[in-house]
């Protein structure tokens, strides 16, 4: 009678794993197309009651209770994730670059006849037309007009360098303008999803593992660390209960249930103010050549649960993903072209076309202009005939503050380009007002070879600079593509390895089916037994 009521017992347990065991297959079934979702699978194990006392088979016998379900195994691959995280994150930097890469080629498409290139053609052929006619008012007039023209392109592109800038990290300054940006944006939703991710650990510290709801956080849990290595890369610590302490370089950043750091952005001007840093005057790092390199327009900072800073300025610590493209998008010191390389090329371009063409023109021992007073006669220049002026007033002439001299912009201001030149004092002649050998200097500049442009010529820096820029937006397209395909890979795999086969649930449907239709058997076998003998003993 006992072993009839253990067999009802073992076969009521059957049918109760093998129903649990059908409805993970349903469970499976209906999460096929779930985002994230990673097929689960039931371990079955013997069920013992109790242990088995000595030698004797009828204590073994009845120590045996059947079936259980030991767990409900998720299928993952921690390395292939983990694998997939770092990709990606570099596949999120890629496309932020390529991004700023291709509003880049946009600001120097020079296709139209509208850019620097033209602008320069026609400052040299205004040049070579004043060499013809030196004493000419007309020809001194247009050759101002063309360097107008190249002040304001100048102007333009630096302004659109700097727009590219503020989009991505603001103006350096205003509050305003880094709240509007891209990375504002981005950094909110970071810190948005830590909050998420300590949440997600909070339920599984709480959870069992090895069950349905605890295999479903962990799906959820990998989503969210996908969207974090997206914005940053990141390392992970599992603990045993399926919850992450997340770091962001050597900063624990979420620490089971806990957010222990959160990012932080300033612009410059603020941070700069904390740290009694005249901005931008000293807002600058040097390299190994004592090259004065701007600091960037933002600045991250991690921070405590309080706001207390854990890292000052954790630029640095800030690598990969879609913050780590935007956060460095100026820095001087990386590898690939860029907005800031472009715009302090831009600047030296600038820079050095003012100081050769103010050179020759305030030559106050050798270059003559023509006397305002009498134009068949010529005058020495004087130090005041600089032909580019910084629209500021102070500091060094940029592709930004180029401007033409207000001088020459007067009604008799044309007079003031120095035209003659003597290079013995004693052989100055005020008659020759046809001499244009000082334009013919200035000419020469087209081809000489500028120290302060790497050693090539003003034109030829500048042909560079496209160049480089066409090159680099080409090179970091393959960067992304071949970075796509890689993280595409790893996502097949881990596709293939996760998903739902409908096959293999067929299949598994089928077997606790089987199971379950055969534990009824038994049950309703031992049920009737125990009925007969039920109404024999009555």
């Amino acid at each position: 009678m006992v072993s009839l009521f253990n067999s009802l017992n073992i076969a009521s347990n059957a049918l109760s794993v093998n129903e649990s065991a059908i409805s993970v297959v349903s469970h499976n079934v209906a999460n096929m197309n779930t985002e994230g979702y990673s097929k689960q699978r039931v371990n079955l194990a013997t069920r013992n009651i109790s242990g088995a006392i000595g030698d004797s088979v009828e204590a073994q016998i009845r120590a045996n209770g059947g079936v259980m379900i030991a767990n409900v195994m998720r299928y993952n691959d921690e390395y292939l994730n983990s694998y997939y995280r770092d990709q990606l994150s570099t596949l999120k930097q890629y496309q932020e670059q390529l991004d700023n890469m291709g509003d880049l080629a946009g600001i120097f498409d020079d296709l139209g006849g509208n850019g620097i290139s033209s602008a320069l053609k026609g400052f040299y052929d205004a040049l070579n037309n004043l060499n013809e006619y030196p004493a000419s008012s007309t020809a001194r007039v247009n050759f101002i007009e063309s360097a107008k023209t190249l002040t304001s392109i100048m102007n333009t592109k630096s302004a659109q360098l700097n727009e590219l800038t503020g989009k991505a990290l603001g103006n350096g300054a205003d509050r305003e303008t880094l709240e509007t940006s891209k990375i504002y944006n981005q950094y909110g939703e970071f810190n948005k999803k830590l909050d998420e991710l300590a949440e997600v650990n909070k339920a599984l510290i709480r959870t069992q593992t090895g069950t349905l709801e605890a295999n479903n956080l962990l799906d959820k849990r990998d989503m969210i660390l996908n969207d974090i290595s997206g914005f940053v890369n990141i390392k992970t610590i599992e603990k045993r209960n399926g919850s992450v302490d997340l770091y962001v370089g050597d900063v624990k950043m979420v620490g089971g249930a806990v957010v222990t750091g959160k990012l932080d952005i300033q612009t410059a001007k603020e941070y700069c103010k904390g740290h009694d840093i005249v901005y931008p005057d000293d807002w600058y790092t040097e390299d190994e050549k004592g090259n004065k390199i701007p600091g960037p327009a933002a600045v991250m900072n991690i921070v405590d649960e309080n706001g207390d800073p854990i890292i000052d300025y954790a630029n640095d610590q800030i690598r990969g993903g879609a913050l780590g493209g935007m956060l460095h998008c100026t820095d001087l010191q990386d590898p690939d072209m860029n907005v800031g390389k472009a715009q302090e090329s831009l600047n030296r371009l600038a820079n050095t076309i003012a100081n050769v063409f103010n050179a020759l023109n305030t030559d106050t021992e050798h270059a003559c202009c023509i006397n305002k007073n009498d134009v068949t006669k010529l005058v020495y220049t004087t130090a005041d005939n600089a032909i580019f002026v910084n629209s500021s007033g102070t500091g060094d002439i940029t592709a930004g503050n180029m401007a033409i001299n207000p001088e020459l912009l007067k009604e008799d201001g044309c007079w003031n380009l120095a035209c003659a030149y003597f290079e013995n004092p004693d052989d100055f002649d005020e008659n020759a007002v046809g001499n244009s050998k000082n334009v013919i200097f200035m000419l020469e500049s087209r081809n000489t070879k500028q120290p302060a442009l790497n050693g090539v010529s003003i034109e030829d820096f500048y042909t560079g600079l496209v160049g480089k820029i066409a090159s680099g937006g080409s090179n970091m397209q393959a960067l992304v593509d071949t970075q796509q395909e890689v993280v595409d890979s790893i996502k097949n795999e881990i596709t293939a390895n996760n998903s739902v086969d409908l096959n293999e649930e067929l299949v598994n449907l089928v077997k606790y089916q089987t199971a379950y239709s055969a534990s009824a058997q038994v049950f309703n076998v031992v049920n009737e037994c125990l009925g007969v003998i039920t109404s024999l003993g009555s």
